[in-house]
């Protein structure tokens, strides 16, 4: 082989090489994501307001003709969710890699009076220094026959 046939050969392995992030496999991610899903359901359970801890300090909640930017902001969105409302989170796909894997589910809220309020919403997450999963960017919007608009509407 010439000098040139193996710059060629060693330009291709470059080319070809894996990806510098590590992606998760797909079962071991869901796992996660429904973990964190679970935690954020039991919080709103006790208190809404404890959801933004599953949030990144400078997270994003963009939705419902509203948004969210930040801790303090994220904090007041899930305050001002209502008390006594039962929440679930359906997981439909996961991807990306270990530090800042996707989520794309669906959110009900269902009020005391028996209205509900479903979005399917996608959700960028990271990781922190504790190991952790948090929401980074969290995009929902209403499906068709959502009958109320609430804060807390998705994770």
């Amino acid at each position: 082989m010439t000098i040139r046939g193996s710059v060629y050969v060693l330009l291709l392995l470059f080319a070809c090489r894996a990806p510098v992030s590590v992606v998760a496999q797909p079962a071991a991610l869901k796992q996660e994501i429904e973990s964190l899903h679970r935690a954020m359901v039991a919080g709103f359970r006790q208190d809404p307001a404890t959801v933004a801890r599953f949030y990144t300090d400078d997270a994003s909640i963009i939705g419902g003709g509203g948004r969210s930017v930040g801790r303090e902001e994220v904090a007041r969105y899930w305050a001002s969710s209502p008390k006594g409302a039962e929440w679930t989170l359906e997981v439909l796909e996961v991807g990306g890699d270990l530090q800042t894997p996707w989520v794309r589910g669906r959110s009900t809220l269902t009020g005391q009076g028996g209205r509900r309020f479903v979005a399917d919403y996608v959700g960028i997450l990271k990781r922190g220094a504790d190991g952790q999963l948090r929401f980074y960017i969290d995009m929902y919007v209403g499906t068709p026959g959502a009958v109320m608009r609430v804060p807390g509407g998705a994770p």
